[in-house]
């Protein structure tokens, strides 16, 4: 489920970009009954901790509509990229597991390549990786983790969270999982888990995935309710909630402890994105010392730009040329650009020039027909430009007449392209 820019300028293509997000004590933040025996003193070399890295929403075997050719084969190769930036974050970090919360493929029908590729990657990570079955790739009839392709390749340390409710990790840590067995469930699945926990001393970590309706409020009825996460976590019967479905990192209420981690590589444009790119270190601590931190780390390397702006002449397109140039890393940004006002067709060529030379540069360039309003009139000073004689001139004419014309629109528009392939012939454009 995709739903609903950012600075690249750190990044290198091998190294991650970290940054600090929270690093507080939640039960402050708590009006919360507690007792000495729930909280008995605890020194905070020995108390119940552990680390480890959530992520969510790969996608893998996603195609974008405005890539073709090498540059969709470059995004794809991305995207297998982060889920070994992944592998390597976990040794960096100390991290002792992974949780990705849903949708790690992004359809069933993903290839047996890219299945096989995956199950490499991740058999190359130190540390054991629990996958969630999210809404792309649901444990139904035709779920990719019953496949022969998948149960084959599978290595030791890969786990798929089929079974919801409390999994071990280890002494003192489990997880909570809430695999999606269908592509619409009909309760929220995370809250069904959580009405069955007792209180327990273990770290609980929950896995998820879907919306939450302080979010995203509407009326389906597998939207996971923000309140109960709320009262989760301030009342310690879970420690956690990692959450996947949204590609931007997210931090949901005022805890600091219920996040979406956002999509490892960017999907679409920053309109709707606005933090893609990034995995979650998570740190966790139990007892009198109870406290949590969670540290963002780059692991993206693509950027999907959108730019509006108004054209109304020669001086417009110049300083939109001055915006595409200042853009770095062109071979993995997409621009999708929004104009609105009005050019004359000579504008109109050299508009088009621009943006051939940017379709070049970029991995690509293109028009968002829903907010794209720009409007080519024909004006007297198109044919002037032209320094035509005799026939030419009075066609040039004839042309320019029947672009402004606004009897026929069909009819006026293709007299406009007529007179720019005139404008380019001519060599007035140059």
């Amino acid at each position: 489920m995709t739903r609903p820019a950012y600075d690249d300028s750190a990044l290198d293509g091998t190294a991650c970009v970290t940054e600090p997000l929270f690093d507080l004590e939640p039960l402050a933040l708590f009006s919360v009954p507690t007792s000495a025996a729930a909280q008995p003193p605890a020194d905070a070399g020995t108390a119940p901790a552990v680390t480890f890295l959530h992520t969510a929403d790969w996608q893998l075997g996603m195609t974008r509509h405005f890539l073709a050719g090498e540059a969709q084969h470059t995004y794809n190769a991305a995207r297998e990229d982060a889920v070994v930036r992944i592998g390597t974050l976990a040794k960096e970090t100390g991290a002792e597991f992974v949780v990705v919360c849903g949708d790690v493929f992004d359809d069933p029908r993903v290839s047996t390549r890219i299945i096989r590729r995956t199950l490499d990657a991740l058999g190359d990570y130190p540390v054991p990786v629990y996958l969630l079955p999210g809404n792309h790739d649901p444990l139904d009839a035709t779920s990719v983790y019953s496949s022969k392709e998948f149960k084959d390749a599978c290595p030791a340390n890969v786990h798929v969270l089929t079974e919801a409710g409390v999994v071990p990790v280890r002494d003192g840590v489990s997880l909570v999982a809430a695999p999606w067995t269908t592509k619409r469930p009909l309760t929220d699945l995370v809250n069904d888990q959580l009405a069955k926990l007792a209180p327990s001393d273990d770290i609980r970590i929950v896995v998820g995935h879907g919306g939450v309706d302080s979010l995203s409020p509407n009326s389906d009825p597998s939207i996971v309710r923000a309140a109960t996460l709320d009262v989760a976590v301030a009342s310690q019967l879970v420690d956690y909630v990692a959450l996947g479905d949204r590609h931007s990192v997210t931090s949901v209420g005022d805890s600091g402890r219920i996040w979406y981690s956002g999509a490892p590589e960017v999907t679409a444009f920053d309109h709707v994105e606005t933090a893609p790119g990034h995995v979650l270190e998570v740190t966790l601590t139990r007892g009198a010392q109870s406290s949590i931190d969670v540290t963002r780390h780059r692991v993206g390397q693509w950027a999907f730009r959108t730019i509006r702006e108004d054209v109304d002449g020669a001086d417009d397109i110049e300083r939109l040329r001055g915006l595409l140039t200042e853009i770095g890393d062109k071979s993995r940004t997409v621009v999708q650009l929004s104009l609105t006002g009005t050019v004359s067709v000579a504008e109109n060529v050299m508009l088009s020039d621009l943006l051939e030379e940017f379709g070049d540069r970029f991995a690509a360039l293109t028009i968002w027909e829903r907010h794209h309003d720009l409007t080519v009139v024909s004006d007297p000073s198109d044919v002037t430009a032209l320094d035509l004689q005799g026939y030419a001139a009075l066609a040039a004419e004839e042309l320019a007449a029947r672009a402004a014309s606004t009897v026929d629109e069909a009819d006026a528009e293709a007299a406009r392209s007529a007179l720019g392939l005139l404008y380019r012939l001519s060599g007035a454009a140059r």
